[in-house]
């Protein structure tokens, strides 16, 4: 059954605050900010936890480590095997999707044609034969004599 939106967000926000914490382990506040940006682009795609994650808010974790052990205002316990995949599409997917449907729909119109254009057609058909070889190819300058042909027959 697909999660509601609510519990996706929750989802995608635990992703990137364990990451964070992962990256302010390793980089300081910069991995801890590195690592909160890495968790929201991986939260967009199914990610298996391989080993168990506690995860605080991004913000709070440079507090924890700079200032001594300050407690996160909340934690939350990632299991081993637990599944993150995305139900809700991302801003950048849903433009795409609104670009495709706009690409889709448009049709390219066709201009009517006028009825100068199909008695020119009609004319410039009739008049073909006698300005082409037996082969199926274009005597010397037999193309533009036969447009000029058509155009004089239509007027």
């Amino acid at each position: 059954m697909a999660r509601s939106k609510t519990e996706a967000a929750k989802s995608k926000v635990e992703t990137a605050s364990a990451l964070a914490g992962i990256g302010g382990n390793i980089a300081g506040p910069v991995g801890a900010g590195v690592g909160a940006l890495t968790g929201l682009i991986i939260g967009d795609q199914t990610l298996i936890f391989q080993m168990p994650y506690i995860a605080v808010p991004a913000f709070e974790y440079y507090g924890m480590v700079a200032n001594g052990g300050h407690t996160p205002s909340h934690m939350i316990y990632i299991k081993e095997g637990e599944v993150l995949t995305q139900v809700i599409e991302t801003e950048a997917q849903e433009a795409e999707e609104a670009i495709r449907a706009d690409n889709s729909s448009s049709k390219p119109t066709r201009k009517k044609t006028t009825a100068y254009q199909r008695k020119y057609k009609k004319a410039f058909a009739s008049v073909k034969r006698k300005h082409m070889k037996a082969n199926g190819t274009w005597k010397k300058g037999g193309f533009k004599a036969a447009v000029k042909a058509a155009h004089r027959m239509c007027k």
